[in-house]
């Protein structure tokens, strides 16, 4: 089945949990499932307003954003970023959108208890 979208999976996470989101890459792209992972997009990101490109990723560009929830992840501006993009996106069409992995025990505030989730910590 076709996407209208551009990637079927974008993922957000922290530079200290990249080894996680490599490895789902992998796996998504071995699949041909279109992903949005940063490090295949270096030479579309080169030279782009950054903050503007995300922003259309995170809320217009992909069917499903996967998010790497970590202490790491809550710290960084960037994540806060493609966070709200995904939750502005989750909440206008009121849709699973966000799909949660949790790699430690931070609550990230904007992702409730109640939203289904994996945890790497015991789904290992």
């Amino acid at each position: 089945m076709e996407s209208q979208y551009e990637y079927q999976v974008a993922l957000s996470f922290a530079g200290e949990d990249r080894a996680y989101a490599e490895e789902l890459s992998e796996i998504l792209t071995a699949k041909n499932i279109r992903v949005f992972y940063d490090k295949y997009e270096k030479a579309q990101l080169w030279g782009k307003d950054l903050y503007q490109h995300l922003q259309k990723v995170y809320k217009d560009k992909a069917q499903y954003c996967v998010v790497f929830l970590s202490k790491h992840y809550a710290e960084k501006l960037w994540t806060k970023h493609e966070l709200k993009q995904a939750q502005t996106r989750a909440f206008k069409e009121s849709e699973e959108y966000i799909l949660p992995i949790k790699i430690d025990s931070t609550e990230i505030p904007g992702i409730n208890e109640t939203t289904g989730y994996i945890d790497l910590r015991v789904d290992n």
